[in-house]
């Protein structure tokens, strides 16, 4: 009898929680659009770094920095990271999102409308990933406000992500505390959580051939562009199983149409969940130049740089259950998906940081058709408030 006692006192509380509007939507989007205003593309921080590190002060941050990440990458701007004091005795947790936005944003015409906000399309919108930054930035403030219980917040924010996360790798972790965190730059819809993410790597070949004049003495030359065809044509590209995926994304070499081609430069890379796969790809395309370059007595430059290490999460870590809780709690059914891409969260995790990726409520990323659905941007806030809070009451019941 007692046991059903207290399940009827503490129902109606569960239930307030998960009927409750606890973010701010009209502040929440207008701060996004705030953000949108200001261009952040083409290695262009500056401006957008020092309007968020100014509002986190504002916001009753604990410390707050600007970084010199410029000075190691060029263009402007750096790494912001700001430290909150939490109200549970919780281990602290960090929150990511990325400031730049992969193409310039000048000149942008925003189109609001009661389910979404997109451009004229002119432009990107830059929701990717400016709406991460909004997300954040409202869930602090919403956390304070309601006097939640919630665990000690890092927040960085990085720039150079779009450029191959370079942002979050020249970042001095040494600052985090944090053992799991919340990287916002995810596409999807309310509900899915992305747990994986695969090991990349870029590749450059040249392949080095002999000049000679097109239609007098051919046969003195040797073809680079006709070395990388034949390369080409032995591998196989496009997605290669449901771990794997492979591409040619640039070709370059050539003078003129009555010269033989003595360079050509091509670029790529291999995508796998399975590092093992993706090594073994490089390995096979690596002997499959060579072998073409020593066919035709030429010659070959290879190299190869891994970009990031594959992520894969489990569903009894803190971070994920925690965020599978507070999807449950607004009615949604939880969905642990990988994705194709990385984020600065595969940065993170290499330094021990086990972090999950959530949506933003963006679509159509790197597209001038991109648009932020209002529904999803809002019920995405009241996923990461109730995680997080989810995180403090966890901890400090000792579960």
């Amino acid at each position: 009898m007692r046991r059903w006692v207290v399940v009827w006192l503490v129902l109606p509380l569960l239930l307030g929680f998960q009927q409750q509007q606890l973010v701010n939507r009209e502040r929440m989007t207008e701060l996004f659009l705030q953000l949108v205003q200001i261009d952040s593309g083409s290695e262009n921080e500056a401006e957008i770094g020092r309007f968020v590190a100014d509002l986190l002060k504002q916001i009753g941050a604990d410390e707050v920095l600007v970084d010199n990440a410029s000075e190691k990458l060029g263009g402007t701007g750096g790494n912001v990271f700001a430290r909150f004091k939490g109200t549970a005795p919780a281990p602290p947790v960090l929150l990511s999102a990325h400031l730049d936005t992969v193409a310039p944003t000048r000149g942008i015409r925003i189109i609001k409308t009661e389910t979404e906000i997109k451009t004229d399309g002119t432009t990107i919108l830059g929701a990717d990933n400016k709406a991460g930054i909004a997300l954040i930035i409202e869930a602090i403030r919403t956390l304070r406000e309601h006097n939640l219980p919630c665990p000690p917040i890092e927040v960085v924010f990085t720039v150079r992500e779009e450029k191959g996360l370079l942002g979050a790798k020249v970042f001095d972790k040494t600052k985090l505390r944090a053992r799991y965190g919340f990287v916002v730059d995810g596409a999807g819809k309310p509900g899915d959580l992305i747990v994986g993410s695969p090991t990349h790597f870029r590749f450059e070949v040249t392949f080095i051939g002999k000049s000679a004049h097109a239609g007098v003495e051919p046969e003195k030359g040797i073809n680079a562009i006709v070395m990388a065809a034949e390369a080409i044509s032995a591998m196989k590209w496009g997605r290669l199983d449901e771990d794997t995926t492979a591409n040619v994304g640039v070709i370059e070499g050539g003078q003129a149409m009555n010269v033989v081609p003595d360079k050509c430069k091509v670029v790529g890379e291999f995508r796998s969940h399975d590092p093992k796969r993706v090594e073994s790809l490089l390995a096979e395309w690596k002997d499959i130049c060579e072998r073409v370059a020593q066919k035709f007595g030429g010659k070959v430059e290879f190299s190869a740089e891994k970009s990031f290490d594959a992520v894969q999460l489990s569903p009894d870590e803190p971070i994920v259950k925690a965020a599978m809780k507070a999807v449950e709690s607004l009615g949604l059914k939880p969905n642990l998906k990988r994705m194709g891409g990385g984020t600065d969260g595969n940065v993170f995790v290499a330094h021990g940081i086990r972090c999950l990726v959530l949506p933003t409520g963006g679509e159509n990323y790197h597209s001038p058709s991109e648009r932020l659905v209002l529904a999803d941007f809002y019920a995405m806030g009241e996923i990461l408030v109730r995680a997080l809070v989810e995180l403090a009451e966890k901890s400090g019941s000792g579960q």
